[in-house]
């Protein structure tokens, strides 16, 4: 008689709902992207339809998922300058690869033959159009500073504000530009019992410029205490009656290094800053005062070329415009209704001191204001 006996062995680990640890996936995802885009647009666009491959990951198991985490898609409008794509791949583990690339759209230079206007700025009204003064342009191109059009000081009008006199040697016309270089004089001058210790630029108008009139220029301010400046005035001496009266039109006023602590000065090195200004008048019915505004440029006036501008649209409204945009409109005072000339100049403010270390410390690039052109126009 044989028996058989099987046996069977229990464990606690013995069963179907034993859990198997899984590896873990440590292998980041792959993603690639395409080089940098550049295009050019032209000197009126607000940007461009860029088109581009729009990067993919991968990764080695399946699960992996491409985002856009910065910047445009494929085939919308990017805007001038640079914009910065970034791409992540993220795979099922939660490992994370991002690449980047720029597309960057860039303005071509403004058009000597129509007043610089950005998309649909041009406040020409329907049927006239833009037509250059020539006698108040300039593109400073060749070289030779024009005397049938500008004045390199006028000390019968005009020698400056104390501490900065206007010298002709501050001027040149190099590199394209009209150039005015400040500098601090050898020797202290004393005219009229004023104590003059710094050299500026004045440079004006032979001829008026007139209601209806659109000015421009295209200027980098000098990095200095003293001021980088287009405006218009009249000759106070060429009115009669209630006419013998000063209306000034800045475009521009700014200043490369603030010492004023006034708060209302803070920001002259970083703004268009533009006024009207009635004065000087005899006539209790003429109104005087100043009526302007202000805006960034988006840096420095020292950093970059801007294009500085004003519509001297009625005797009652002007606008002013920066970089082929319009930023504000003022309403004078008084009526503007007098021929006026234009100036470019370098001077000394009273409200923003020389500094203590004389102000000059600077390279003569830095101490230079350049004007790239100045273009006036009218509608015809």
């Amino acid at each position: 008689m044989s028996v058989n006996i099987s046996v069977t062995s229990c464990s606690s680990n013995d069963g179907s709902d034993v859990e198997t640890e899984e590896p873990k996936d440590n292998i980041d995802p792959t993603i690639a992207c395409i080089s940098n885009i550049s295009e050019v647009v032209d000197a009126s666009s607000n940007g461009k339809e860029v088109t581009y491959t729009t990067p993919v990951g991968s990764d080695n198991l399946p699960g992996a998922v491409t985002s856009q985490t910065k910047g445009l898609a494929s085939g919308e409008v990017f805007p001038v300058g640079t914009t910065t794509n970034t791409f992540q791949v993220k795979d099922a583990a939660g490992n994370t690869v991002s690449c980047s690339f720029d597309v960057v759209v860039t303005r071509d230079e403004p058009s000597s033959n129509a007043p610089y206007f950005i998309g649909s700025a041009d406040p020409a009204p329907s049927g006239k159009s833009w037509s250059k003064v020539e006698n108040l342009s300039d593109e400073f191109d060749d070289g030779i500073f024009d005397e049938s059009k500008w004045l390199n000081t006028d000390p019968k009008r005009w020698i400056g504000r104390a501490p900065g006199i206007f010298k002709k040697n501050t001027m040149t016309e190099t590199e394209n530009n009209l150039r005015l270089t400040a500098y601090k004089l050898d020797t202290p001058e004393m005219v009229n019992g004023n104590t003059f210790t710094h050299a500026g630029s004045y440079i004006g108008s032979k001829a008026a410029a007139q209601v209806g009139y659109y000015f421009e220029c295209r200027m980098k301010a000098n990095k200095t205490f003293m001021s980088s400046t287009f405006w218009l005035i009249n000759h106070r001496n060429e009115g009669t009656g209630c006419d013998r009266r000063v209306t000034e039109l800045d475009i521009q006023e700014c200043v490369g290094q603030v010492t004023a602590t006034a708060d209302w000065a803070l920001q002259f090195d970083e703004t268009i800053h533009s006024n009207t200004h009635s004065r000087q008048t005899d006539c209790p019915a003429t109104g005087t005062g100043s009526v302007g505004g202000n805006t960034e440029v988006g840096g420095k006036v020292w950093s970059d070329y801007h294009i500085y501008a004003a519509w001297w649209k009625s005797a009652t409204e002007i606008e002013f415009y920066l970089d082929g945009k319009k930023v504000y409109t003022a309403i004078p005072k008084a009526d503007f209704d007098l021929p006026m000339y234009l100036r470019m100049v370098v001077e000394t403010y009273d409200w923003n001191p020389v500094p203590s270390d004389g102000g000059m410390t600077g390279t003569e690039e830095e101490r230079t204001t350049s004007y790239d052109w100045v273009r006036t126009w009218e509608l015809k």
